[in-house]
C-alpha cells in the first residue's frame, strides 16, 4: 500500500508548548491527486453536457444519482488535495487548556479543551489488517487520527497519519500536561 506520513514539530516558549503536525506527501503523490482530479472534473461535465442535450424520461433518474455521487468524490478529492498542499494541525498545550486547530492555511477553529477533563487519552486503534486502517493510511485521504481522547462524553481525534514514534511521544507529552493539570487543581 502506497502511504502517506506528517511531519510533527515541537516548540516550547515558556510555559506553552506548540506542536504542528503537517501533511508529509511526496511530489508525486500531489501531481497523481491533481491529475484525478481534472480527470475526473472532465468525466462529470462531459456526461452533464449529455444530460443538458436531453436524456430519455427513464434515464434522467440515473443521471442524477450520477452526478450527486460525482459532486461529492470531486468535493472529497479536492478536499484532500488542497489539505495535502497546506493544512495543518496546531495543538497548543498552556497552563490547564490543549487547544487545537485543524487549519487549511490560516483556516481553521481554534477548539479548547479543559486538560482536567480529558480522559482515556491514548493511541487509536486499528487492526493493521482492516480495511479502516489501510484507507486511512492512503496518500488520497485526509484521515488517520492516531492519538484520540475522551472529552465530557465525546470522542476527539487528533494527529493525522503520524508513525508510531512520533504517536508515543506526542502521547508521553500530552499524558504529562494532563497529569500535571489535575495535580495542580486538586
Amino acid at each position: 500500500m502506497i502511504k502517506s506520513g506528517s511531519k510533527v514539530s515541537v516548540e516550547q516558549i515558556d510555559e506553552t508548548t506548540l506542536i504542528t503536525i503537517s501533511p508529509k506527501i511526496e511530489q508525486w503523490q500531489v501531481v497523481s491527486l491533481g491529475i484525478w482530479i481534472v480527470v475526473w472534473l472532465f468525466c462529470g461535465m462531459f456526461v452533464l453536457l449529455s444530460f443538458l442535450k436531453g436524456v430519455p424520461q427513464d434515464q434522467q433518474v440515473f443521471y442524477l444519482v450520477f452526478m450527486g455521487f460525482w459532486a461529492y468524490f470531486l468535493f472529497y478529492a479536492t478536499r484532500s488535495f488542497i489539505w495535502n498542499r497546506m493544512g495543518v494541525e496546531h495543538i497548543r498545550l498552556s497552563n490547564n487548556f490543549l487547544d487545537y486547530k485543524r487549519a487549511f492555511g490560516n483556516y481553521g477553529r481554534v477548539i479548547s479543551y479543559d486538560l482536567e477533563n480529558i480522559k482515556n487519552l491514548g493511541k487509536v486503534n486499528y487492526d493493521d489488517k482492516t480495511w479502516a486502517k489501510i484507507y486511512n493510511d492512503a496518500f488520497w485521504t485526509i484521515g488517520g487520527e492516531t492519538l484520540g481522547f475522551e472529552y465530557l462524553g465525546k470522542k476527539v481525534g487528533l494527529g493525522f497519519k503520524m508513525d508510531e514514534a512520533q504517536v508515543n511521544k506526542l502521547l508521553k507529552q500530552l499524558s504529562k500536561a494532563v497529569q500535571k493539570a489535575k495535580i495542580t487543581d486538586k
